[in-house]
C-alpha cells in the first residue's frame, strides 16, 4: 500500500471516530442520564453516521474523555448561549 493511500485511509477512520464523538458528547451531559444503552447508540451510530465498532468504541472514549457542557449542546441546538 502506498503512503498516499494509508493517509488517506488513516484521515477516514479519523474523520468516523470525530463525527461519532461529537455526536456522542451530545448525549454525554454531565448529570443528564443516556438515552439509550451503549449497545443501542451504537447500533443507530452504525445505520445513520455508518462508523464500524473500532470508530464507535473510539469515539465513545473521546467522548467520555471530554463531554459536552450544557452550554456547547445548546449551541449545536441552534439556542441562545445562557448569560
Amino acid at each position: 500500500m502506498r503512503k498516499e493511500e494509508r493517509e488517506k485511509l488513516f484521515a477516514e477512520a479519523h474523520q468516523k471516530r470525530r463525527l461519532c464523538a461529537d455526536w456522542l458528547k451530545t448525549l454525554m451531559i454531565p448529570g443528564v442520564p443516556k438515552p439509550a444503552t451503549k449497545a443501542e447508540l451504537y447500533a443507530w451510530a452504525r445505520d445513520n453516521l455508518g462508523v464500524s465498532r473500532s470508530a464507535f468504541d473510539a469515539g465513545w472514549i473521546w467522548a467520555e474523555a471530554r463531554p459536552a457542557s450544557r452550554s456547547q449542546r445548546r449551541r449545536e441546538e441552534g439556542a441562545e448561549p445562557e448569560p
